[in-house]
């Protein structure tokens, strides 16, 4: 757990990836894509997202729109 006096570090950006699945093809079929062409993933739609952090998860949560922008609402610290 991060300390409570952030003074020196709580101004420092750090970027968030939004991990909502993910999928296996062949490389032959990789080639093969297109645009238009759509990517089942393995995951189901209610499933959670990950949140990564320098490609590590510290959290989990589920997809919401926030007007016309995607958001997560945080349902898990890890």
């Amino acid at each position: 757990m991060l300390p409570r006096d952030m003074g020196l570090i709580g101004h420092v950006e750090v970027a968030l990836v939004a991990e909502i699945g993910h999928a296996e093809m062949t490389v032959d079929e990789l080639f093969k894509l297109r645009k238009d062409d759509v990517v089942r993933l393995k995951q189901c739609v209610d499933e959670p997202v990950t949140l990564l952090l320098d490609g590590k998860a510290v959290a989990k949560g589920a997809l919401v729109a926030i007007e016309d922008h995607l958001g997560i609402k945080i349902t898990e610290i890890l």
